[in-house]
């Protein structure tokens, strides 16, 4: 319930394929009404999507009378801008944490996150804004998370992890434990990281060897 007893009425930032996901997760939690999608792209405008409706561009959450945004868009640096524009305007942002994913009560987890199913968050990892743990995710303990990044379907995240801002883990990527990883890399596909990666830096294969 939000300040007046009303359920928040909360939309999607994001209408296109990562959007779909983040819907469905919201669609399966009680306690808020997901009233449809925003999107800057006037294409969709007016567009129904998994039976909700795509209201308009972003900015015009107001209009609709919107309590709160759940950021699903799947481009890092995008969905920081957008979330930070946002949020400076007095937008909430909104956690969505799938029924099917398991994330400790010891574990920290700031606004703006969406778990999916099978997304595990184990003791005391920390998780920063705007943050994707995506389907299958495991996120081990004490890992920490900077804000913006991707930990995409599949990744496993070993104790004591660090990523640092904006940085996207590939589908199916390891990182043994301990290892640190710099602000906006990108580790590729199934690419298994073994020692620390710096800010920028995209690393591939196994082990994991930069390439630019």
């Amino acid at each position: 319930m939000n300040a007046n007893g009303a359920v928040p009425r909360i939309a999607c930032v994001g209408a296109g394929g990562h959007g779909k996901v983040v819907a469905d997760a919201a669609l399966s939690l009680a306690g808020h009404k997901i009233v449809g999608f925003l999107d800057d792209n006037p294409s969709l405008s007016g567009r129904s999507i998994m039976g909700l409706p795509v209201l308009g561009p972003i900015s015009a959450w107001r209009d609709h009378n919107i309590d709160g945004l759940i950021p699903a868009i799947g481009a890092n640096r995008a969905r920081r801008d957008i979330m930070q524009r946002e949020t400076s305007r007095n937008a909430k942002a909104i956690t969505i944490v799938h029924p099917r994913a398991t994330v400790s009560t010891w574990a920290e987890l700031k606004a703006g996150i969406v778990a999916f199913a099978g997304a595990i968050v184990n003791a005391y990892a920390k998780i920063g804004q705007n943050v994707i743990i995506n389907t299958g995710a495991i996120v081990e303990h004490d890992c920490e998370i900077g804000d913006h990044a991707h930990v995409a379907p599949g990744c496993y995240l070993g104790g004591e992890v660090k990523i640092d801002e904006g940085s996207l883990l590939g589908l199916g990527s390891r990182v043994l434990p301990g290892v640190s990883i710099g602000n906006w890399c990108v580790i590729g596909a199934g690419a298994v990281v073994t020692e620390d990666v710096a800010d920028h830096a995209t690393v591939v294969g196994v082990p994991a060897r930069r390439v630019r």
